[in-house]
């Protein structure tokens, strides 16, 4: 979160980019515990997800497509705030949990970004 979708996008780009382009190597047989599925649905559900076809779709992610995915919910207080009711209610979740820092992210930017999803002293919590 940030002071303005501009600045969330400046700010949360680069440890972003990072994550998805540089983090997410999974080795295809550490994918899954095995025996957990059968293999049509690890086919159907993980191979997407993971391998040299996977790696090569991230690569041309952008900030946009990011946002665009559902991969990641950034903005403004209120652009976020409005992301995550449409979230919350579209898939019938009460209970979230949130991953404030990501990638390299700055220890002072994710302090930042904890800061500003948190309420304020005397807001409280709404349900």
């Amino acid at each position: 979160m940030a002071d303005s979708d501009a600045a969330a996008e400046r700010l949360y780009a680069p440890p972003v980019d990072d994550f998805y382009k540089k983090c997410l190597h999974v080795w295809e047989g550490f994918a899954e515990a095995p025996g957990y599925r059968t293999l049509k649905t690890l086919e159907a559900g993980v191979r997407p997800q993971i391998g040299e076809r996977a790696w090569r779709i991230r690569q041309e992610l952008s900030w946009a497509k990011y946002l665009e995915q559902g991969a990641v919910i950034a903005g403004s207080p209120s652009t976020v705030r409005e992301q995550l009711v449409d979230g919350i209610r579209g898939l019938r979740v009460g209970h979230l949990m949130v991953l404030l820092q990501i990638g390299s992210m700055p220890r002072a930017l994710t302090f930042r970004n904890t800061e500003l999803f948190g309420p304020r002293p005397g807001e409280g919590r709404s349900g």
